[in-house]
């Protein structure tokens, strides 16, 4: 299992996003697009999944409805990347399904911040309860 499916189509974003999780300690796979990210999260287990929103083949707003409307990965953090910084923006990307949203470009520290952030919430949220 890897901590991260990065879906990005974009070569030197996908190298970035891995070097820092790499830097980081995380474990990761790449995903061109969202159709390959469904069948990504069909096949393995993941902790939370960083979505590039804008995309060929399947967007990242389609890709996290599919993932909301599946009851294996309902709950799975997905934190929408976008270069799309236009006012309403996040809460498009929030009423797609998204758990967080960072504008492009990021900084090392924000992208980490809500990362470990986000897969501590749903550790939390999925631990038994004494």
């Amino acid at each position: 299992m890897s901590d991260i499916l990065i879906v990005e189509d974009n070569p030197v974003n996908q190298k970035l996003i891995a070097f820092l999780l790499a830097r980081a300690g995380y474990t990761y796979e790449v995903a061109d697009n969202g159709a390959d990210a469904l069948q990504c999260l069909d096949k393995s287990k993941f902790k939370l999944v960083l979505m590039d929103m804008m995309m060929p083949i399947m967007n990242g707003y389609d890709a996290t409805k599919a993932i909301r409307a599946n009851p294996k990965t309902k709950d799975l953090p997905v934190i929408a990347l976008t270069a799309n910084a236009m006012k309403g923006e996040d809460e498009k990307c929030r009423a797609a399904g998204c758990s967080d949203f960072l504008a492009k470009p990021y900084s090392k520290d924000q992208i980490l911040n809500a990362i470990s952030t986000l897969i501590r919430k749903s550790e939390q949220s999925t631990e038994p309860k004494p």
